[in-house]
């Protein structure tokens, strides 16, 4: 697995996790240079995900275990914070539960870590089937778009990158679509906040789910945002939340 870093190598350090079927640099880097300015900012770049590497995504787990060594080796196993967007918050989480590196802040966006019962399926079809699509030139149905991940969510939807391949991408919807919370993240209670769109049906239903296992987590929802929206179509403002969370005193 690379990671991408940037900033003040003496600088708090700040995992930065991106999103399912998105790389590094086109989910993370316009927020990843504001950041640099105050924090060492690393970016793993998922399996499946990168562009200058060949890889398949096997599972959440997988994942896991390259960052902590990573972070063990070159951070000797402590970071400031870890923020992860959507399946990133996925990996965020596990990183927490696993408790294998520290961190000072927890922060999510777009998680989906509550049951989805018989939306799994449709979920990852919208993936799966999704991919076919674009690569076919066939613009995805905007309805569907937002009934899985809120209004306005169709222009993030179409930027999603086709360089992932068929099997990552399905062991990725799986690892997500199918995650689970786990009681060992009780023991986690490190300032968190969890962000969504007020459009966002499944993420909201998550935030609900995940109070009752992070002690002390902020819910914050901001208004007619779909899924993945705020970062990437209000990136000053997003950056300026983010920092001030990140900037708070306990």
């Amino acid at each position: 697995m690379n990671f991408l870093l940037c900033g003040d190598k003496n600088a708090p350090a700040v995992l930065l996790i991106h999103g399912l079927a998105f790389d590094a640099e086109s989910c993370c880097a316009p927020l990843a240079r504001r950041l640099a300015k105050k924090y060492r900012v690393i970016m793993p770049c998922l399996d499946g995900h990168d562009p200058y590497q060949e890889s398949t995504f096997e599972s959440i787990s997988v994942c896991c275990e390259k960052i902590e060594r990573y972070i063990t080796k070159r951070f000797g196993g402590r970071v400031y914070a870890v923020s992860g967007f959507s399946l990133g918050g996925n990996v965020a989480l596990e990183l927490m539960k696993r408790g294998n590196i520290k961190a000072e802040r927890l922060h999510l966006d777009g998680t989906l870590c509550a049951s989805l019962g018989i939306m799994k399926t449709p979920f990852k079809l919208y993936y799966t089937k999704g991919a076919d699509m674009r690569r076919a030139g066939i613009r995805m149905p905007k309805a569907v778009t937002e009934l899985l991940f809120g209004k306005g969510s169709l222009e993030n939807a179409s930027r999603i990158s086709d360089g992932i391949s068929g099997e990552s991408l399905e062991n990725a919807c799986s690892s997500v679509f199918g995650y689970t919370l786990s009681p060992r993240l009780h023991e986690c209670k490190v300032p968190a906040q969890y962000w969504c769109g007020s459009t966002e049906k499944y993420s909201k239903r998550s935030a609900r789910e995940l109070e009752k296992y992070l002690p002390g987590l902020k819910v914050r929802v901001f208004k007619d945002l779909g899924h993945g929206q705020m970062l990437r179509e209000h990136e000053k403002a997003y950056f300026r939340e983010l920092k001030k969370f990140l900037s708070e005193t306990d």
